[in-house]
């Protein structure tokens, strides 16, 4: 250390001596006199820059010295005296080495601080970060009830304390007020929510005068109930919507409690059996009070769309839902019908292009609806393209049966030829789908400006927004149903071929298991009009027969099932089998005494699939959803990347059971 600083402000004459010296030699040949002369006057002279260099480097480091000692004192004094509480202790036991003042008082002053770890001082400070180099950053930890974000730095000890390991040296800022402040900020922020009576029009048609007052009576005393003891402010604003806002505390209670308000209106009832059911719309971590109460608008369009008797929660992130267990009561009208026909007539005939898609793997209720719009486009001297995956799909033989009609020649495309095909001005009507990333090809939803949606799933967090057109009813049994209702009011019957009505009443009798769940009046209306245009019912059940092997495996299927809370059958099958196959089985797990719901699980590619069905009891749709599935209440299904049968059974059994909760 001393001779590089020496290097440094010393002056270097040893090249100017060597010149001398030479000078010296030279001349002793010539004047031997004055040579000689020459010598002693420079080792008289060397001598003196040698006693002065020795006086100089001594001044020198005397001043260094000096200076840092007193750099050692001032960082000794700033740790002893600095008001942030300090401590070092070693990174492989914890134990305190040292600490100032400041951090022995947070400490309540334990006497045996110095025979402590830092864990049993700061119990929850984990310092991991600062030995991983990230400390900086900072982490919380509490110390006798105050709250400090933590920074810090590890050194490596040298020479023989090396051993010792790691050294950590921990400054404590105390956050606690700000923290707090932090906290009653965001129990006290405002939340926005919006409660809609579902059934009011069916309520007021249900009894006299005197019985629609009395049952909305009952539901304001009901919501009022529900909300006097909470401080929020509650207002009636139309004949079926409330506005209510309270604070993020009082909402967090009313989380809690799983929004009772949906169980306690479903005790009013009118005198013709109508029983009352709301939705509640919620708005929360906005930025404005017009942001909240959009989005509490676009939650009670969730709810809706959803069926209806249930909370649905929008904050920044993501949806969130409650309730949505009770059946859903049909709540269409033909006036919808035929405004939403004459809307998406108008779009066909004003696009280039029509391209129909449904989810992928399609079954008979995506083909059949596909058909019944390419009719429609047809009437209108339009070609519209069925896109789908002809090698992957539920519905091979009716895919063959309109193949082979000359009017399907060419209709039918794969997902990327759609895609390269596409041109701006083009359609895709998207049918038995709303969820984006559930479509056949999701470039070619990208890629189109116009989009148009027509599906009866209940609507999941994800779905396709900014539609051109959005025929959405949960309420229906089938897309082909929906289709089919469209088709009455925009074509004739004998526009309709006699392979497109069997494709439509194909999807039909799929989703409602041949006419025994989710039928209503509109379901039969619809299923007479295809038969007037020609479908046969016998020729449709040929679409449902299946193979020898495919039986033997529905029921190995079945032999695995196993009841879970008594109602709910499930089986887990660890090799790949057909997803028709498993859907079957899930069907007939539902003939079986006391069940209520079958859900399947079987190994698909890397992943696991599942089909869920139920009698209408249990909402399948709500299980499955959380674990990433969709469908409605009584037919749903999923898939799980990456994740093997036995692993998605114990989140199945977790999402049951939260179900119950």
């Amino acid at each position: 250390m001393h001779n590089k600083l020496s290097r440094l402000i010393e002056p270097n004459l040893q090249p100017y001596f060597l010149c001398l010296a030479l000078c010296v030699a030279v001349a002793i040949p010539i004047e031997p006199l004055l040579a000689a002369l020459e010598a002693v006057v420079l080792l008289l002279l060397y001598i003196f820059y040698r006693r002065q260099t020795k006086k100089r480097r001594r001044s020198v480091m005397q001043y260094v010295e000096t200076i840092t000692g007193g750099v050692d004192s001032i960082s000794k004094n700033s740790l002893l005296n600095t008001p942030l509480p300090v401590v070092i202790f070693r990174a492989d036991n914890g134990e305190i080495i040292w600490t100032n003042d400041s951090f022995a008082d947070m400490a309540a002053g334990e006497d045996d601080i110095f025979q402590m770890t830092i864990g049993q001082v700061a119990p929850d400070f984990h310092y991991q970060s600062i030995l991983d180099g990230s400390g900086q950053m900072g982490e919380q930890a509490e110390i006798n009830g105050r709250i400090c974000q933590v920074y810090g730095s590890a050194t490596r000890m040298e020479g023989r304390a090396a051993a010792q390991g790691q050294i950590v040296t921990a400054y404590f800022v105390d956050v606690t007020e700000s923290q707090r402040l932090k906290e009653l900020y965001e129990a006290t922020r405002p939340v926005v929510c919006e409660l809609v009576l579902d059934n009011y029009e069916e309520i007021i048609k249900a009894g006299g005068e005197a019985g629609k007052s009395s049952v909305l009576a009952q539901v304001d005393e009901k919501i009022n109930n529900w909300v006097k003891d909470t401080g929020g402010l509650l207002k009636k604003y139309d004949r079926d919507r409330y506005l209510y806002v309270c604070d993020e505390q009082v909402f967090s209670q009313l989380v809690a409690e799983k929004f009772s308000i949906l169980e306690a209106v479903h005790q009013v009832s009118s005198e013709d059996g109508v029983t009352a059911s709301i939705s509640i719309g919620v708005g929360k971590d906005y930025d404005t009070y017009r942001e909240a109460f959009r989005w509490a608008d676009k939650s009670i369009e969730m709810a809706l769309s959803r069926g209806g008797d249930q909370a649905v929660v929008k904050d920044s992130l993501d949806f969130q839902f409650y309730g949505g267990r009770a059946k859903s009561t049909e709540k269409r009208t033909k006036v919808k019908s035929r405004v939403m026909a004459k809307a998406l007539g108008d779009l066909i005939a004003d696009a280039t292009q029509v391209y129909v898609m449904g989810h992928e793997y399609a079954d008979m209720d995506a083909v059949g609806a596909a058909a019944g719009i390419c009719c429609a486009a047809r009437k209108r001297g339009k070609k519209a393209q069925i896109v789908i995956d002809l090698d992957n799909n539920n519905a091979q033989p009716l895919v063959r049966k309109l193949r082979a009609a000359p009017e399907y020649e060419g209709v039918f495309i794969s997902g990327p030829d759609a895609f390269l095909h596409a041109q701006p001005g083009a359609l895709l009507v998207v049918v038995d789908t709303n969820r984006p990333d559930m479509v056949e090809n999701r470039q070619l939803l990208d890629s189109c400006n116009r989009v148009a949606v027509i599906d009866h799933h209940r609507r999941a967090a994800t779905y396709i927004e900014n539609a051109a057109l959005n025929f959405h009813e949960p309420y229906a049994s089938s897309a082909s149903e929906l289709v089919t209702e469209l088709l009455q009011y925009m074509v004739e019957g004998r526009d309709l071929l006699r392979v497109e009505a069997e494709a439509l009443l194909a999807g039909i009798v799929l989703d409602t298991k041949n006419f025994m769940m989710r039928t209503g009046g509109r379901t039969f209306e619809a299923a007479a009009f295809l038969r007037r245009a020609g479908a046969e019912t016998s020729d449709v059940r040929r679409y449902f027969q299946s193979d020898l092997p495919s039986m033997i495996q529905r029921y190995d299927i079945i032999r695995e099932a196993k009841l879970y809370h008594g109602d709910i059958a499930i089986a887990v099958v660890t090799k790949e089998v057909p997803r028709v196959t498993a859907a079957k089985a899930a069907d007939d797990l539902l003939t079986l005494q006391g069940v209520q719901a079958s859900i399947v699980l079987y190994r698909a590619g890397e992943g696991t699939s599942m089909s869920g069905r139920s009698l209408g009891e249990i909402n399948v749709q709500v299980i499955l959803e959380r674990l990433g599935g969709g469908g409605n209440s009584t037919t749903a299904g999923g898939h799980v990347p990456g994740s093997e049968p036995e692993t998605v059974y114990q989140r199945l059994i977790a999402a049951i059971d939260a179900y119950y909760q």
